[in-house]
């Protein structure tokens, strides 16, 4: 089995367990299933790898893997979203703190070098009314 494949299931699980989430709930694939019942959703979105020179004729892989959250509930009463909003940021911090800077999954990854975090988006989710999303790209270093 390649590496992404072994980090994907492992990076699923991990997610669902660090949020409190339904393994449904935690998801591979390039859009949201749009989960029926209220509150998070967060789904990974593998982008293409790419290998990087080293010395010594040695080859590193970096492989970048967006994560999704996304939050469908009622707004409260004055309507402006800043409690999901917050909900959102909340849960993207928890994932930035599990994974930045750290080697998650190395005894089953021992080629996993370090994972670097980085915030792409907070935003209302202009698909859904009252639905708000962020993502994080993690950047996965392999040897």
């Amino acid at each position: 089995m390649s590496f992404l494949q072994t980090l994907t299931p492992l990076l699923l699980a991990d997610l669902a367990q660090l949020l409190g989430l339904p393994h449904d709930s935690v998801y591979l694939g390039r859009e949201p299933q749009k989960v029926a019942r209220a509150g998070l959703e967060v789904w990974v979105r593998p982008q293409e790898g790419e290998s990087l020179a080293r010395g010594g004729g040695h080859q590193l892989r970096a492989h970048a893997l967006e994560v999704h959250v996304r939050l469908k509930t009622l707004r409260e009463a004055d309507q402006t979203g800043a409690d999901q909003l917050g909900q959102v940021q909340a849960t993207l911090e928890q994932v930035r703190a599990r994974y930045d800077g750290a080697r998650p999954f190395v005894q089953d990854l021992p080629d996993l070098i370090a994972v670097h975090v980085e915030e792409l988006s907070t935003d209302e989710d202009p698909s859904v009314s009252g639905t708000l999303a962020g993502s994080l790209l993690l950047r996965v270093l392999e040897r």
